[in-house]
């Protein structure tokens, strides 16, 4: 984990290529370190019957040059199909500690079985792999309280050659990063400012009223 950047002026006000450092410098601080505030994201994604939906994922992989916050999911899930059915997402990201706010405006690419996903895959220990054990899609109607894990799995981790199993399910998703909104709160007077990431790369950035 880094160090805090710091991203005042003497006259104590922050400097917006700054600012946009600290962003990513925190997203990447949240993908490495599970005890950081920002190892959590709500995603918000299109929903067709109730207009979106939110629940939270784990933040795995932050590539700034690329522009890119990834993030591993079962293929069954909902998610996947609100996503393919549209694109753009949003990312929130709030740190108490560090009295910041992060909001990522994005659109998704979905990886399964290729060679990014498989690369992924390789590196996660038969523990996480049993997260894409789960026998049927996630959220599906069921008589009783049940994890969804075959009997066999429950209350122990798979050895190398059952985690295999989840491979199939197992799907990577990048986010192309397109906008993030910053907002740092304080006492004294809240800061934010916005990103803006136009087709041709070009960004925009501006100060806005918190």
């Amino acid at each position: 984990m880094g160090t805090n950047l710091d991203i005042w002026h003497s006259e104590d006000e922050p400097r917006l290529g700054a600012v946009l450092s600290e962003c990513w410098h925190l997203l990447s601080d949240g993908a490495t370190d599970p005890q950081h505030d920002f190892h959590t994201t709500a995603l918000a994604t299109t929903h067709a019957g109730f207009g979106c939906t939110l629940r939270t994922v784990v933040l795995r992989k932050v590539d700034p040059a690329a522009r890119e916050l990834w993030f591993y999911t079962d293929l069954r899930s909902r998610k996947i199909g609100e996503i393919q059915h549209d694109l753009r997402i949003a990312l929130l990201f709030h740190s108490i500690s560090d009295d910041t706010q992060v909001r990522v405006q994005a659109e998704a690419e979905i990886h399964h079985r290729d060679k990014l996903a498989e690369a992924a895959w390789q590196e996660l220990s038969p523990r996480r792999r049993r997260d894409y054990l789960v026998s049927g899609p996630r959220g599906l109607p069921w008589a009783w309280a049940t994890s969804g894990l075959p009997a066999e799995m429950e209350g122990r981790d798979p050895n190398e050659a059952e985690s295999e199993a989840g491979r199939l399910n197992f799907a990577v998703v990048v986010c192309h990063v397109r906008q993030i909104d910053w907002l740092f709160l304080t006492p004294y007077g809240h800061r934010r400012a916005n990103f803006t990431w136009h087709g041709d790369g070009q960004l925009q950035t501006s100060w806005l009223v918190p």
